[in-house]
């Protein structure tokens, strides 16, 4: 009787191994496809932060030169026709008289004050800029990857299951081969001749 019990647990427990391990080679593909489908969005939402972030300091740098420009050209020197930017090349060529040196100079204090508070204010108005960028792309990354990584953790965890239900199995497995060969054993004719006569 231990036998058939065994034969037949041996054959129910295969089958059961057979049966879960297809289920694992399955959600094994899926758990890899979900993964590889994170990477590439999170792929794409760093480059795609990246060249926000790179077009803002393109964007703000390109302000700053800009006013900058500007200021040079429409700074008059006091008592002459010349913008700073005039004054400067005569300045370098030595054609200044000491009433002009005096207006370059403070032409250019000036100038110093202006482009500090426009640098603050460009400053400060980039870091907000940034701080809104970032805040986009992490609310992108909860929206869009959250769901994705909840997938993950779902399917490793059918997977991890269903390699504790292949473990059982194999163990029911072993245990009914075990039973099957012992009771084959006990089955067997004796020929040793004994009780013969």
């Amino acid at each position: 009787m231990g036998f058939l019990l065994g034969a037949f647990g041996k054959l129910s427990a295969g089958r059961r191994m057979r049966q879960l391990q297809a289920r694992m080679m399955r959600v094994q593909s899926r758990v890899r496809r979900v993964t590889r489908d994170a990477e590439k969005m999170e792929k794409q939402l760093q480059q795609a932060e990246k060249r926000e972030l790179n077009n803002l300091t393109l964007y703000t740098n390109g302000i700053y030169n800009n006013a900058y420009q500007t200021l040079m050209n429409q700074t008059q020197i006091a008592g002459t026709n010349m913008n700073l930017a005039q004054g400067l090349e005569a300045w370098t060529k030595g054609q200044l008289d000491t009433n002009q040196q005096a207006a370059m100079n403070q032409a250019q204090a000036t100038i110093a004050n202006a482009l500090t508070s426009m640098k603050a204010q460009n400053d400060q108005t980039a870091a907000t800029l940034k701080q809104q960028i970032e805040d986009k792309y992490e609310m992108l990354r909860e929206q869009m990857l959250e769901p994705i990584k909840d997938e993950e953790e779902l399917l490793q965890n059918e997977k991890d299951s269903l390699e504790s239900q292949y473990e059982m199995a194999k163990q029911d497995y072993t245990a009914c081969k075990q039973m099957e060969k012992e009771d084959a054993k006990n089955m067997a004719p004796s020929y040793t001749g004994v009780g013969q006569g």
